[in-house]
């Protein structure tokens, strides 16, 4: 696979949701692709605590396997889009 993932930036819970929505996924596809639990997955969109370094890239490298590209506060601030290809 020729995708490129942004071990280096820290995804927000806003654009987590944000992918999640645009890829179509449940809570619970992104949890069995990204292999963590839905409820860190759930409580991770939801504010209420930040996954574990390990978890949190895994939900990243998995968003960004479906597709998502992350975009760093450049600013106009962080944001997501479909990756190029």
């Amino acid at each position: 696979m020729s995708c490129q993932m942004s071990n280096t930036l820290s995804i927000t819970p806003p654009q987590c949701r944000a992918a999640r929505a645009m890829l179509g996924w449940s809570q619970n596809e992104l949890s069995k692709r990204a292999n963590v639990a839905r409820a860190t997955v759930a409580d991770f969109e939801r504010e209420i605590r930040t996954p574990i370094p390990n978890n949190l890239t895994a939900i990243q490298n998995a968003l960004e396997e479906g597709g998502i590209e992350f975009i760093p506060n450049n600013g106009g601030g962080v944001g997501v889009r479909f990756r190029f290809l």
